[in-house]
């Protein structure tokens, strides 16, 4: 079946027509139209050295890089201008680069009052600190800074909407972690103890890397 689309794609190459896969009304203005069937399309998935090592890369190709956990494309990034024998040249700046260049999500969750995961991107570990009251956020591979990072802490369930949330730095010899604390103001001005209103609703949190530069996109 493959060789079969593959060869049915060459045909269409030199007649300048649509090849459906999954469809008998393949978009006219495509090339390719994979209709509406119930499984994704896998693209190739390549090492960060693999794509490097592409002989010729082209404008517009596609691969998921596997070091990144990110879809990337080679595409332009920027320009140059450059003199040569007294004349101005502008030059073109390709590179492969993820396909979407915004602030770098670095770990995502949905954590319950009692530290437990629920559901998240699995390269972290929340721990609440019953001495010091709060969640203790650490992250694989990724220390904490409160000056280039953003951590979004939203509170969910019952309870959430008097809840005043803030967040820390805690600096451990060469680890960083983010410390996350729940104000719970209806109970607390009730004299509740901080450890009982905690348990009073879950928490979303979202990490992005806010660095100038997450992604090496300025840099060739």
């Amino acid at each position: 079946m493959f060789l079969l689309s593959i060869g049915l794609l060459v045909i269409a190459l030199v007649q300048g027509q649509s090849v459906g896969i999954g469809t008998n009304a393949p978009n006219s203005s495509s090339i390719l139209d994979l209709g509406q069937g119930g499984k994704p399309l896998i693209l190739p998935r390549l090492t960060t050295a693999e794509l490097s090592a592409v002989p010729t890369k082209t404008l517009g190709m596609i691969a998921y890089n596997t070091v990144e956990n990110q879809l990337y494309a080679y595409q332009r990034y920027g320009t140059s201008t450059i003199l040569i024998n007294g004349n101005l040249l502008r030059l073109s700046l390709n590179r492969w680069q993820p396909v979407s260049t915004g602030p770098q999500m670095i770990a995502w969750g949905v954590v319950d009052s009692f530290a437990t995961e629920k559901n998240g991107s699995g390269n972290y570990s929340v721990v609440w600190d019953a001495s010091s009251n709060w969640y203790t956020l650490t992250v694989s591979g990724h220390n904490y800074y409160k000056d280039s990072m953003l951590l979004i802490i939203t509170a969910v369930g019952n309870g959430s909407w008097d809840q005043a949330i803030s967040t820390g730095e805690l600096i451990d010899g060469n680890t960083r972690r983010a410390s996350i604390k729940f104000t719970d103001v209806s109970r607390s001005v009730a004299g509740w103890s901080s450890t009982d209103s905690r348990r009073r609703s879950w928490f979303h949190f979202v990490l992005y890397n806010l660095r100038k530069d997450p992604y090496n996109i300025l840099s060739p």
